[in-house]
């Protein structure tokens, strides 16, 4: 098998899939938008500004003096302000957001990162698909066929979230494993780096990453005589996207907010979830009764919050009713209530990592796709989405991609029963990180945010993109006795 390199031919083939990967730039003329879409572009603002004028460099000007074009209230500054972040209440992944206010344009339309996206994207899918299912055309050309158009993957690259990352991450830690001799060392490091900087992107990365490596890591040490290659190199290759990821979070929240957290400044989701799903809010019903027993006690008294949206994202809400000293204290306070809930209420808290974990494994939409939102300036100048009132209709489009979608997934997971038996070690192994991958996502996302389409839409195509590469290579295996 020839070695995986950084040639002209892949560069070619990456440069390809990327552009096939941005038909929906095309089609709808710009990214699909979140909330969070202007909110990373307008936190990246302040985090440029703020190391800018650290070091002295005049930065960009004060948005105050732009003009106003409309828009939603501004959140809370999610950045470093000119204290560094002491006062800062909430913020999402400074990498990320640093990116998004990097690649902002043309305009603010974020179409630069879409961009970036699709190329980091593809750099990594064509070199990991190449070392499995070997070199050629006419594996590409079917790779690159039901990746960008029978696949989400697509509508998730120019979607302005870092979304696109999650696959990326399991598919590096599920093959480089155990497939490392047939990639050049400058690519080791190239697709390496690409995960890393993934596992950074988004708060879901780094517990994802960590709990498959965990995970994987204990099966490879209870079955390493059925590990093809050494188990040290192979437990160091795993860790790495992590370990580094991981470590690219904690300096930048060391830079940004004078604290190396894995999640620094996070909104306290977890919580959120917790109380929405109705046993934190009962646990906290109880003890708020003593007013200083947690911060949220002093917040809201008894009268906790029935929901996620309540709680987080209202005009109600704990980020706008709290300083940023009681919802440090909220954060840190966070893990303590879940324990204490958990001892209260042991069944109804097991009952519904056990409902919601299956149920995010399966649900898998594309409904969440929005083409008719603007990213402006508001009055007092922060970047946000404006968003005409109503929800926009589901692209047709996507309706009959993601009954492709679903039917390729199904298929996929019968081609690699099928294909099981023939299967050598290396394949298996990279199978069953690919499934442990897809568990931990499910898994994280359930537990942590709750159960949503977008999140297991994201990486479930790696179903049949596996058993496509498998399947490539099969054949070739074949062919070649």
């Amino acid at each position: 098998m020839p070695t995986v390199s950084l040639n002209r031919l892949y560069l070619l083939r990456s440069i390809l899939l990327a552009l096939l990967l941005l038909w929906p730039l095309l089609i709808f003329g710009r990214p699909a938008y979140m909330d969070d879409s202007a909110a990373y572009q307008n936190g990246g603002e302040q985090a440029v500004t703020f190391a800018l004028r650290k070091l002295h460099i005049t930065g960009p000007e004060a948005n105050k003096a732009l003009p106003a074009t409309g828009g939603k209230t501004p959140p809370p500054k999610a950045q470093p302000g000119a204290d560094g972040g002491k006062n800062t209440k909430v913020a999402r992944s400074i990498p990320y957001s640093v990116l998004g206010y990097v690649f902002g344009g043309p305009g603010m339309t974020m179409t630069w990162l879409a961009l970036f996206q699709a190329g980091t994207t593809a750099l990594a899918l064509v070199a990991l698909f190449e070392a499995v299912a070997g070199p050629g055309w006419r594996p590409f050309a079917a790779m690159a066929g039901f990746t960008a158009f029978a696949s989400p993957l697509a509508p998730i690259v120019t979607f302005i979230m870092p979304d696109c990352y999650a696959p990326v991450i399991i598919a590096v830690m599920a093959i480089l494993p155990f497939y490392s001799r047939r990639f050049s060392g400058v690519m080791l490091v190239l697709l390496l780096g690409i995960a890393a900087l993934g596992v950074a992107l988004h708060t879901s990365h780094p517990p994802i990453a960590l709990g498959t490596a965990l995970a994987i890591s204990a099966l490879l040490v209870l079955f390493r005589r059925s590990v093809p290659v050494g188990l040290g190199q192979a437990l160091a290759i795993l860790w790495t996207p992590a370990l580094l990821g991981v470590t690219l979070v904690m300096l930048s929240g060391l830079v940004g907010f004078g604290k190396a957290s894995i999640s620094p400044k996070h909104y306290p989701l977890a919580l959120a979830r917790a109380v929405d799903n109705g046993p934190a809010r009962w646990y906290l019903e109880e003890e708020c009764k003593n007013p200083r027993r947690y911060a949220i006690c002093e917040i809201y008294g008894t009268r906790i919050p029935l929901t996620v949206q309540e709680m987080l994202w209202s005009k109600d809400s704990l980020v706008t009713r709290a300083t940023p000293q009681q919802l440090d204290r909220v954060r840190a306070e966070e893990r303590t209530i879940i324990i204490e809930t958990t001892k209260r209420y042991p069944l109804q808290q097991l009952y519904l990592v056990a409902h919601d974990v299956p149920e995010q494994l399966i649900v898998f939409r594309l409904n969440y796709f929005r083409y008719d939102t603007e990213i402006v300036r508001n009055a007092a100048g922060d970047i946000v989405l404006h968003s005409p009132p109503g929800d926009a209709p589901q692209p047709a489009l996507y309706d009959g991609l993601e009954l492709l979608n679903n039917t390729l997934v199904g298929a996929g997971v019968i081609a690699l029963l099928w294909l099981w038996r023939g299967l050598n070690r290396a394949q298996r192994w990279m199978v069953v990180i690919m499934l442990m991958g897809l568990l931990a996502n499910a898994a994280v996302c359930a537990i942590f945010s709750g159960v949503a389409p977008r999140y297991q839409a994201r990486v479930v195509w790696l179903i049949p993109w596996f058993a496509l590469a498998l399947g490539w290579a099969r054949h070739r295996s074949t062919k070649a006795m």
